[in-house]
């Protein structure tokens, strides 16, 4: 509930428990505890057990079916799927750390009736553990704040695997008739041993099924004391004053500073993928980007649209190696933007522009989306989107003698048109069609007698991209079967941006509960299949992945059972991942030279206090 300086609404909420606050008197109500974006997204706290909520039970507390984990928690991602940026601005690079990292379209922001805490645990793969802490709370009814705090280590089986790392979340959140503010610091620090993949031999021995390799500590791989250090901090502020009546008129601003540290090091030079370095003994590749946006904005409300916004935005960019001589890279610039939304009984529309006056590296960017809320929640959106790779691909020196560049990328240019709706014969049929211009991706085949040395390319031909995507279902009485398929078409003259044609995903649960209704659980199998395809290899020197045409992953089953249960506001999750790795050979990899994950036993809980 509110603290004591609530008066009124106190004394309500007090009086509606009761004259015990015992937990039998209690209500839980959740529509007194909303959660919501920047953009004013919003849902709610939910403690329910769903097959929903057990997919995003993960490391980056989201639904992975369009991605595959490498074999250790935190580490990162091979993507399935293509997702375009939907960032107009310029960004660092380093992008398979991206999928590990909260964006600020992704901060939460809550209004609660009473304090609200959230614990998580969740085991990982030898010497840690996943944790995630969570409390909010309203001063009243105007104001409230929020602390996160989400850790990390975890050792990993294979040599020089072990990631950790430390996400620091605090929000604040003001609104009156006069004056709103939306305001968040955020701290994330990502720290990864990177072994590089297995060697050739390594290959062979795991592949071999031979026993002796069970321990997957005595396989060997391509880097044994290579580390990258990831860290970035983010400050956002976002303040409204209102001049007229109920919002209808209001002069705002908002201001967004960051600053990124990427550092790569190596005590003893490898030379056999990257090949020599003639000025150190050993690698230390160290650079920082500072970015800050500032806008100014009007926002009024009419009798033709909730709200018009419309202003100018600064965004100014620094760059430079860390220990170095060289000038620092840095410039400005100006744009226009944008930004109008109608929500009706019938339908809601909204459209974003930005549009760039001045300045390098900065794209333009066109966003609409109508959702018709009467015919099958029909949500279409046509968005146009030009973004840079990163400022790291423009300029890049290591200690590496042959990996380094000093040029200036074009711009990508993504197009896409999504459609998707929901009816009572599908939960979920969704059809995006994509069209890429000035594709960037890095390649490595320039080089035969070095694996991993980076080579940067832009496609010179248009590439096109249509993928549908449906979800169903379906219940049984108390068993139930969810289904999730995904088909993609990748229209290109020469494979540099290779997907699996298709994804599948099925779990046959059963939900049951039992105690006198005390207890709910969830228990059943969740099997995932992904085509085989030439998928890209992580090159851990950039945290970038790099395309290759010789080897392809997938075509395996990777099979899941878990056993779920609920007491009041505590959910338990014991998992069994990959059960059947014993009867697929070893077969499975998440990149060419990176197995997927052996047979394991996971626990976890995520536990909801509520005062």
């Amino acid at each position: 509930m509110y603290s004591q300086t609530g008066g009124g609404f106190l004394n309500k909420t007090i009086s509606d428990i009761g004259d015990s606050l015992s937990i039998d008197k209690f209500k839980f109500d959740i529509n007194k505890l909303k959660r919501f974006t920047i953009e004013n997204d919003t849902s709610y706290i939910d403690t329910s057990l769903t097959i929903k909520k057990f997919y995003k039970f993960n490391y980056i507390r989201k639904d992975d079916f369009e991605l595959v984990k490498l074999n250790n928690v935190g580490q990162i991602y091979n993507q399935l799927t293509y997702n375009p940026s939907k960032n107009n601005l310029l960004s660092f690079g380093f992008n398979a750390n991206n999928i590990l990292l909260t964006n600020k379209d992704e901060v939460q922001f809550y209004e609660v009736a009473y304090p609200v805490t959230e614990l998580l645990f969740k085991t990982v793969f030898s010497q840690g553990q996943l944790t995630n802490a969570l409390f909010t709370t309203n001063i009243n009814r105007k104001l409230n704040f929020s602390l996160e705090f989400k850790a990390l280590r975890s050792l990993g089986k294979y040599q020089n695997s072990l990631s950790g790392s430390k996400h620091f979340r605090f929000t604040y959140n003001y609104n009156s008739e006069k004056f709103s503010s939306k305001t968040f610091y955020l701290s994330q620090q990502l720290e990864k041993k990177e072994n590089g993949g297995l060697t050739e031999t390594a290959l062979e021995n795991f592949e071999s099924g031979d026993p002796l390799y069970n321990e997957k500590s005595k396989l060997n791989v391509k880097f044994d004391d290579a580390k990258n250090l990831f860290f970035k901090r983010e400050f956002y502020s976002e303040n409204h004053f209102n001049f007229a009546g109920k919002n209808k008129f209001n002069l705002g601003f908002d201001f967004h500073y960051t600053t990124v540290n990427n550092s790569y090091n190596q005590a003893i030079i490898n030379p056999e993928y990257y090949g020599p370095s003639t000025s150190s003994n050993s690698i230390n590749d160290s650079f920082k980007f500072r970015t800050s946006s500032a806008r100014f904005f009007l926002n009024s409300k009419s009798l033709l649209l909730d709200n018009i916004k419309f202003g100018l935005k600064r965004f100014n960019y620094e760059f430079f190696e860390i220990n170095s001589t060289d000038s620092k890279i840095k410039n400005n610039s100006n744009l226009i933007f944008a930004e109008l939304f109608h929500n009706t009984k019938s339908f809601s529309l909204y459209a974003t522009i930005d549009k760039k006056m001045n300045g390098d590296r900065v794209g333009n960017k066109y966003l609409f989306s109508l959702k018709f809320k009467n015919i099958n929640n029909l949500f279409v959106q046509l968005s146009s989107v030009e973004s840079h790779p990163g400022i790291i691909y423009d300029y890049y020196k290591s200690s590496y003698d042959l990996v380094g560049w000093n040029n200036q990328n074009k711009l990508i240019n993504n197009n896409s048109l999504k459609i998707n709706f929901s009816n009572r014969f599908l939960d979920l049929f969704e059809l995006t069609l994509s069209s890429i211009s000035n594709y960037f991706y890095v390649d490595t085949r320039k080089n035969i007698d070095y694996d991993f040395v980076p080579h940067l390319k832009v496609s010179s031909n248009e590439i096109k991209i249509s993928k549908i995507k449906v979800n169903k279902d379906f219940s049984f009485g108390k068993f139930n079967l969810d289904n999730t398929l995904l088909v993609q078409k990748v229209n290109q003259d020469k494979e540099v941006l290779n997907l699996p044609d298709f994804i599948a995903r099925s779990s046959i649960y059963l939900e049951e509960k039992i105690f006198r209704n005390v207890l709910d659980i969830q228990t059943g199998f969740t099997a995932k299949y992904f085509s085989k395809f030439y998928s890209s290899e992580y090159n851990p020197l950039i945290s970038t992945f790099h395309v290759q045409n010789e080897i392809k992953i997938g075509g395996y089953p990777i099979i899941d059972f878990f056993l779920n249960a609920k007491i009041r506001q505590t959910r338990l999750f014991f998992i069994f991942e990959h059960i059947n790795s014993s009867l697929t050979g070893n077969k499975y990899f998440s990149t060419p030279t990176n197995p997927y994950r052996d047979t394991s036993f996971r626990f976890g809980l995520n536990w909801n206090l509520f005062n």
